[in-house]
């Protein structure tokens, strides 16, 4: 059997709502405009398959709360869900896909061999069983007897699958830079392709462990059954079919009472007139009430200018009492000397100075001021006479409003038990039947659980058995005929010739796979000796792509899937400066990768390599992202389009992974 990993969908839970990006066998291809998060799709199914951290940016951080990824795994569904702000925490794995997971116990792993406290054990170790790959450990250093061992993880294979914007077209791709980590790849390499010396003794040791846990699952599926027989738990098939008629009985009750709830509303026609006499009522009250006030207002104004007026009057009364006890000074002047003698210093006070000092009113002149504002006062006590007689009248003429309004009420009160408590008690008894529905749901969904733990078990155990099958052929299989790494660097060799032709690279001499890194070789010059960047992408995709071929039609242990991240990376798209500098701009220009037929004949392969598999009967998978694709290959590779982003939403396009972010500006 060829073992496969294939994505079905990649959905980051949402603070607003959740993003999914779905996937299909075969090519599926991402692009659209530089930092819409097309990378970060790639990143979270690294991440979700294991990787140590992942980096997280704004527009994630203020939108997601974690992320699941669904998958297909050798044929059975599993969904990966895992933290991506605590990168230590532990990771669920459900049996199932995302949207069955409340129905389900998850299994729980650690993600990284440091610590081994999780329940269900390592992460990686799921997925090599998942895969059927045996767990190995490997030499740090090949040709030393007593070199350290090293654990291979799934992690380690995994570079062969997925290369990465930093990877693609670079010299430390595969770590060729680094000894001690391109030393440890050659014996992943080894891995991969079954040529280990250790394969067939680790193979054998792995035959012996699932043999083991075959035992071990066999006892547990028997207590787990024999348990759920000692508590009644009714069968996968009546707890399905009680969920469905409590969720048909739920809908039902629920409908009726909606139902019930509208017909609450008052609407027969006596409640509907008193009703309608109660408002006319009201507001005639709120209406005389408002008259009342602004009568009380301009009565209290009106006695206010009635004071006013009774002060003034008394100020002239005064005066001209004053005046007659005093006399008229200014008579008295003319009929006596022009002096009179001061009463306290006994000199001459001459009239002038008195008329020059002080103002003297003539009396007629006062007596015209006082008839005035007695006018004034008796018309202002006329006016707060007429309000008085007026809020007298409107609040003798509130009084019945009030009566009628008390009585109306009552009568709506009446109206309203006499309507409303035959519903009250029909609503009642519903809320009732839905909340025991509820509680029996509730019930009913755990033993669900723990019938399809039961189910999950029994699956698990014939996936061994199944599994151990399997590894005794390929055992069978290595014992008859190793194979060679000659020849295995030989066909890998070819493949990429093949390649290299098709993409119709300049100066095709000189192609193979060196034996001692295991790295292309182009005109009998290494890898990490080529100076253009666009001549490395061309070979780094290929040297991939030539891997899964490979596995298509050999026994290997690759699980069919490649990611690529960026396709058009130096071959005269849009590439970052920082990768700029990487690159001999004028080996690019005399290898001519600018040229866009080199772009589309890349794509071409790939898709070629997708449809051999798919003849085959082979599950491959290949997920590409890439930022400007011309419009020619667009309308050729529409089918293969499983998401397209625009930082302006042009053509009503998705702004990016999180779709809704401009929305939140």
């Amino acid at each position: 059997m060829h073992s496969y990993i294939q994505v079905k969908k990649l959905i980051l839970v949402g603070v607003r709502k959740n993003y999914t990006t779905t996937f299909h066998s075969g090519v599926n291809i991402i692009y659209g405009d530089s930092d819409t998060g097309k990378s970060s799709i790639l990143e979270f199914i690294n991440y979700l398959l294991g990787s140590s951290s992942i980096e997280v940016g704004d527009e994630i951080a203020t939108s997601v709360k974690h992320a699941a990824l669904e998958i297909d795994i050798n044929g059975k569904p599993k969904t990966i869900v895992r933290e991506i702000y605590d990168n230590n925490a532990y990771v669920n794995v459900y049996p199932c896909t995302f949207d069955e997971t409340s129905n389900f116990h998850p299994d729980i792993y650690s993600p990284n061999f440091i610590s081994n406290n999780a329940p269900d054990g390592f992460f990686s170790d799921f997925l090599l069983d998942s895969l059927n790959y045996p767990k190995v450990k490997i030499k740090k250093a090949p040709t030393q007897a007593s070199s350290d061992m090293q654990r291979l993880g799934f992690r380690s294979l995994f570079k062969y699958c997925y290369l990465n914007q930093d990877d693609v077209g670079s010299k430390s791709f595969l770590d060729l830079g680094n000894w001690g980590k391109a030393t440890i790849n050659r014996e992943v390499f080894k891995y991969i392709f079954n040529v280990l010396d250790s394969n067939i003794t680790e193979m054998q040791q792995e035959i012996g462990l699932k043999t083991k846990i075959i035992q071990l699952t066999k006892s547990k599926l028997n207590t787990v059954s024999e348990f759920l027989r000692d508590t009644n738990c009714k069968s996968l098939d009546d707890i399905d079919f009680k969920l469905a008629v409590i969720e048909e009985m739920s809908d039902h009750l629920s409908g009726e009472l909606n139902n019930l709830n509208s017909e609450m509303v008052a609407s027969n026609e006596n409640y509907a007139k008193l009703n309608s006499i109660f408002k006319e009522l009201s507001l005639n009250e709120k209406s005389i009430k408002s008259q009342i006030q602004s009568t009380g207002q301009l009565v209290d104004k009106y006695s206010r200018l009635k004071n006013d007026y009774g002060n003034d009057i008394n100020k002239i009364k005064s005066t001209l009492v004053a005046q007659g006890r005093i006399g008229d000074v200014s008579l008295m002047s003319k009929l006596t000397t022009p002096a009179l003698p001061c009463p306290v210093c006994e000199q001459d006070i001459k009239p002038s100075m008195e008329e020059t000092h002080y103002l003297i009113s003539p009396k007629d002149m006062l007596n015209q001021e006082l008839a005035s504002l007695k006018n004034r006062r008796r018309d202002i006590a006329s006016l707060i006479e007429s309000s008085i007689h007026k809020s007298q009248a409107l609040q003798r003429g509130l009084i019945p409003v009030q009566e009628d309004i008390s009585k109306i009420r009552t009568m709506l009160d009446t109206e309203s038990v006499e309507m409303i408590t035959p519903y009250l008690t029909q609503r009642d008894t519903l809320v009732s039947e839905l909340a025991s529905l509820s509680k029996e749901k509730e019930a009913q969904q755990t033993s669900l659980k723990m019938r399809n733990q039961q189910v999950k078990i029994k699956e698990y155990l014939d996936n061994q058995i199944k599994l151990l099958g399997e590894l005794e052929d390929k055992l069978a299989s290595l014992q008859a005929s190793t194979p060679s790494m000659d020849l295995v660097l030989n066909d890998l060799g070819d493949s990429l010739n093949t390649y290299l032709e098709n993409v119709h690279i300049n100066k095709r001499t000189g192609i193979s796979i060196s034996s001692k890194s295991y790295a292309p070789v182009i005109r009998d010059k290494d890898y990490y000796s080529i100076t253009s960047g666009g001549l490395r992408t061309i070979c780094s995709i290929g040297y991939m792509l030539s891997i899964l071929d490979y596995s298509y039609t050999h026994e290997m242990n690759h699980p069919k899937l490649l990611l690529i991240d960026t396709v058009g990376k130096y071959l005269g798209k849009t590439t970052k400066p920082r990768y700029q500098e990487l690159t001999d701009t004028k080996a690019d220009v005399s290898e001519g990768v600018s040229d866009p037929s080199k772009y589309k004949n890349i794509y071409d392969q790939i898709i070629t390599s997708s449809e051999k598999a798919e003849k085959l009967g082979i599950k491959s998978q290949i997920i590409l992202v890439d930022n400007d694709v011309p419009d020619a290959m667009v309308e050729s590779y529409s089918q293969y389009i499983v998401a397209h982003f625009s930082s302006t939403g042009e053509d009503g396009l998705d702004y990016g992974l999180i779709d809704d972010a401009n929305e939140q500006h």
